[in-house]
């Protein structure tokens, strides 16, 4: 089992609040490249991601939990 993220209601985050993927990435301390490839399912989310991405939900009062679940590998 390990963490994924609902890229789906991430990418609808970055529309609604109007950042794009640039300067989300920034947000979060990430390399842009990474998190495009992580946002088109090429790349599976690390511990530098979730850790920044807590962090990032705290300081904007979101519930990490909307964004991620647990993946199982018959999954």
């Amino acid at each position: 089992m390990y963490l994924q993220i609902r890229r789906e209601i991430l990418k609808n985050l970055l529309k609604e609040k109007g950042w794009c993927k640039t300067e989300f990435a920034k947000m979060l301390g990430i390399n842009y490249s990474y998190f495009h490839r992580l946002l088109k399912g090429e790349r599976n989310p690390g511990s530098k991601f979730f850790s920044s991405f807590l962090k990032f939900c705290k300081e904007e009062n979101l519930e990490f939990e909307d964004y991620v679940y647990i993946k199982t590998n018959k999954d």
